[in-house]
């Protein structure tokens, strides 16, 4: 898998953690309009589109764990 996530954006995926890829995108889209911090939007927008570039089968070998 050419995609790599980094801390934060492994520790993202991980807060809307889902049955599948285009539910954690949705998840996240859906949260977007909330988001009051720039960083934080940028972030997402990053994850969203590293998601959207990996298929389904990528998605399900990835193994996230929440960093401290």
């Amino acid at each position: 898998m050419d995609t790599m996530f980094t801390v934060e954006e492994s520790n993202l995926i991980c807060i809307f953690a889902g049955e599948s890829r285009n539910e954690v995108i949705g998840d996240i889209e859906r949260a977007l309009p909330y988001l009051e911090d720039t960083d934080m939007a940028e972030l997402s927008g990053r994850v969203i589109g590293k998601l959207r570039d990996m298929t389904d089968e990528e998605f399900g070998q990835l193994e996230l764990t929440e960093a401290e």
